[in-house]
């Protein structure tokens, strides 16, 4: 039988290394992104990765091509919440962007790509005039990436940009079978969340391996939330 393998990125802590851990428990092949290949999680392999730096994401794109290697998942989790506006547009939108880009060739049919996004990233939540450019129906992947170069906003707007990201990968992918989402952990006790964060690791890891583990056929081009369409 062949093992399923999955690339889980920001996997040093919090949230991707629960979801790491998780996989790699259940029999994945489990490929940590980390910055530092001694943080990725036990029973599962380093790949050195910043996701805000373009090179060091052609660098494993480039190994995994010389090793034919197939993903049958790809989670970009990795994000930051503060810092420069372009910092965390280059880590939490252009990073899943480009490293999703890169590594469109290698998923298997079927695969699932999860994109982590935020309750604080809900369409809902943001300025109407940043709604108004999200909303445009001519908005491409490189309307997409244009748009984060700009950095227009903070964390919220950076992960709302993630949530249409979603669905235009999914129109991309969808003739593979591939299922794209945006998925929200909620708001968890990480260093990123804090210690009065309601919910836990495992429930926030929880929801993001719902994304994972759907079936062929379920729901793509969405944003979730313990399974439930974000508002």
């Amino acid at each position: 039988m062949t093992m399923n393998t999955a690339l889980i990125t920001g996997a040093s802590r919090g949230i991707g290394r629960q979801v790491a851990l998780t996989l790699a428990a259940e029999g994945w092949r489990v490929l940590s992104g980390v910055r530092e290949p001694a943080s990725a999680p036990p029973g599962t392999e380093a790949e050195a990765l910043d996701v805000a730096d373009a090179s060091s994401i052609e660098a494993p794109a480039a190994r995994f091509r010389a090793r034919q290697q197939r993903l049958d998942v790809l989670v970009n989790n990795a994000g930051v919440y503060e810092g420069p506006a372009h910092r965390i547009w280059d880590t939490n939108t252009l990073g899943p962007l480009r490293l999703t880009r890169a590594l469109e060739p290698l998923l298997a049919a079927h695969a699932r790509v999860v994109l982590v996004t935020s309750s604080l990233g809900r369409l809902s939540a943001q300025p109407a005039s940043f709604v108004e450019r999200l909303s445009d129906s001519r908005l491409s992947l490189d309307d997409l990436e244009r748009l984060a170069r700009e950095a227009p906003g903070g964390y919220g707007e950076s992960k709302a940009a993630l949530i249409v990201m979603a669905r235009l990968f999914a129109e991309q992918l969808k003739p593979r079978g591939i299922l794209v989402n945006a998925i929200s952990p909620g708001w968890v006790r990480t260093d990123m969340g804090g210690p009065g964060a309601p919910r836990s690791v495992e429930q926030g890891a929880a929801s993001i391996l719902w994304g994972v583990r759907l079936e062929p056929g379920g729901p793509s081009g969405g944003a979730f939330e313990d399974g439930i369409a974000m508002p």
